[in-house]
């Protein structure tokens, strides 16, 4: 009975996963249900994927992750999620600290069907210049393929203890340098790094959501790859960067492909009161 109860959540979970998946210009992020838990609780999220802080869950599919991992103070746990698992993640912290949950996807494709659709997510991405190098390699308007790549992360306060945000390997990794549930105010600072680079000049989207409410800001990273921003206290926040690249030995993607986009988020929460700094 405990199978086909599970088989039947399976089934339909597919349903929204099937429809979210081809999107080409959507999110996709960790959410925790609590930013803040107690140590020896269960660390629950979600995988979403939506547009403006706003998606559909999705279930855990071994084959569609490459790295699923909690890492805390000098501790690195694989997730153990089992196949059709929802919240994607349901896994005990024993201690104190900032934990760091990070994923990072397998690639999949997507075919661009309709003309002028990837010349609008290039825009909104701040990737214009992309535009460009397509059509020099005389390529066309549609009916091309595009490889993705998602990497992923989401800072979780566990008990009193502090910590810091750090460099995972990710490959195209969010740094957040300002600990939200420490911070002597509501001052934040993030830095996108690029194969362990620090990476300039890129857009970056910020949404900051606050109840049902969700407000939307573009930045830019300077020259040492940061970002800078004032949230409300009791704000959820969520960090978007993309890049393309050409396929090739350093950026492989499947045949037929002639792009590849590799997505990075950052999810993370303030308290509702924070200390006000002091001089």
């Amino acid at each position: 009975m405990r199978d086909l109860l599970r088989l039947g959540k399976l089934l339909n979970a597919l349903l929204p996963l099937t429809v979210t998946l081809p999107a080409a210009a959507h999110e996709y992020w960790i959410e925790p249900v609590s930013y803040q838990i107690v140590p020896g609780e269960h660390l629950q999220a979600q995988l979403k994927v939506g547009q403006h802080f706003q998606g559909d869950p999705q279930i855990f599919l071994p084959d569609a992750v490459k790295k699923f991992q909690i890492t805390t103070g000098s501790v690195v746990a694989d997730v153990r999620s089992r196949i059709g698992d929802l919240p994607a993640l349901d896994q005990k912290i024993p201690s104190p600290g900032l934990a760091l949950v990070s994923l990072v996807s397998n690639i999949f494709t997507l075919k661009y069907e309709q003309p002028g659709l990837f010349e609008k997510f290039l825009a909104y991405e701040g990737l214009d210049g992309v535009v460009q190098k397509h059509r020099a390699r005389g390529l066309p308007a549609n009916g091309f393929k595009e490889a993705y790549q998602r990497f992923a992360k989401s800072l979780v306060q566990v008990g009193e203890g502090g910590g810091e945000d750090r460099l995972l390997g990710l490959g195209f990794e969010w740094l957040v340098e300002t600990n939200p549930y420490t911070a002597a105010d509501n001052r934040m600072q993030a830095r996108l790094f690029w194969r362990g680079e620090p990476l300039a000049a890129v857009r970056a989207r910020l949404f900051v959501r606050r109840g049902m409410q969700v407000e939307e800001a573009v930045l830019t990273t300077d020259e040492e790859g940061r970002v800078r921003f004032t949230p409300d206290p009791g704000s959820e926040i969520l960090l978007n960067a993309v890049q393309m690249r050409e396929p090739s030995d350093r950026f492989p993607a499947p045949e037929g492909c002639v792009w590849i986009s590799y997505w990075a988020t950052t999810t993370f929460a303030l308290p509702e009161t924070v200390p006000t700094a002091t001089k």
